[in-house]
């Protein structure tokens, strides 16, 4: 695992290679359906098993993509997720990233352009720890000056619905077939299923027999257990990919207000753009934070223009562009944005 230094980012790193169609489709494909067999991915793409696999392990050697899992819908019903603000000195910024990249709550680090320095993605267990959290670790962090934190109330999407456009509808629906709604209801995590979860979030494609030995179960009880959780969606599986070698290489954040009637259309609405990668109603002074991908710094300015035309009743109060994505989802995260190790993600810790 890469130990980023008080220096982060790192300077004088090779730039990656761009990827090929056929890798992009592979990356989307897995999107699609991230614990697929290798059999239904090669069917999709038109390749064999074989070089699926063979791409797919240097794409994720190479820390080009890779496969996580985190919880579902619970988080926010039953436990707690916010997006943290924090304002620090400037000549404290990497300091303050280096000594909260390790923390198993804080699992995603920005730093950001506009109102606030770093933008954090916290899962914690309820308010309580959410507080200890924002007063004991983030706040305690020599160099930070102010916290603001905004819990999400509600999730329109997340980046588990977010892709790369790359698949034709034929192998859509050769990966989704049938209905593509995700999973209805709250599905929980018992005390015993969390070390699967936990697991499952530094590689979200092991098989059973591999997490059976990461957790001690026994292989049945694993997949009976992965196959529950999956299908009540309590798990959620992601395929990630650098967004250097993406095609969208810039994030972009929107601070928003919409008038309560409005606010689930609008967020609905919002979430089915295809360059929004989150959007959620927040617990702040604004309401709505929306998440996007874009090929370019002009088109920031494009989406929004796109969004107060197609949403009237939507306020863009501010917008921060992301500097430097130090850790998404545990991931650490290069320049370049390819995975270096894992922080594991434990709500519960």
């Amino acid at each position: 695992m890469m130990k980023h230094s008080a220096e982060f980012p790192p300077t004088g790193e090779m730039r990656p290679t761009t990827l090929d169609e056929t890798d992009l489709a592979l990356v989307n494909a897995l999107q699609a359906a991230p614990r697929a067999s290798w059999t239904l991915i090669g069917q999709a793409l038109g390749i064999s098993a074989i070089t699926a696999a063979r791409r797919w392990e240097r794409l994720r050697s190479r820390g080009l993509a890779w496969v996580t899992a985190y919880g579902g819908p619970f988080v926010l019903q039953v436990n707690c997720s916010a997006y943290v603000e924090v304002d620090c000195h400037p000549a404290r910024v990497y300091a303050v990233t280096e000594r909260l990249l390790r923390d198993p709550h804080i699992t995603g680090i920005e730093h950001v352009s506009g109102g606030t320095d770093l933008l954090l993605t916290v899962m914690v267990a309820d308010l309580t720890a959410l507080s200890r959290l924002a007063i004991e670790v983030i706040g305690a962090q020599e160099g930070v000056t102010a916290i603001r934190s905004m819990i999400a109330t509600h999730l329109f999407t997340e980046g588990s619905r977010w892709d790369l456009r790359s698949l034709d509808p034929h192998q859509r629906g050769l990966l989704r077939p049938g209905d593509d709604t995700p999973p209805a209801g709250i599905g929980t995590i018992a005390p015993e299923d969390r070390p699967l979860l936990i697991a499952l979030g530094a590689d979200g494609r092991l098989g059973y027999g591999e997490l059976a030995e990461a957790t001690g179960m026994s292989e049945s009880t694993v997949r009976r257990r992965v196959t529950r959780m999956l299908r009540e969606g309590s798990v959620v599986p992601r395929c990630e990919i650098a967004h250097s070698v993406s095609g969208f290489p810039v994030f972009v954040h929107y601070l928003a207000n919409v008038p309560s009637a409005h606010l689930a259309h609008v967020g609905a609405s919002i979430a089915a753009v295809a360059e929004v990668r989150m959007c959620a109603s927040i617990a702040a002074r604004h309401s709505l934070l929306i998440t996007a991908w874009v090929r370019s710094i002009p088109d920031t300015r494009r989406l929004e223009a796109h969004l107060a035309e197609r949403f009237p009743e939507l306020t863009i109060e501010d917008r921060w562009l992301t500097l430097a994505n130090a850790k998404r989802m545990g991931h650490l995260l290069d320049p370049e944005g390819r995975r270096t190790g894992f922080v594991p993600m434990d709500i519960w810790a």
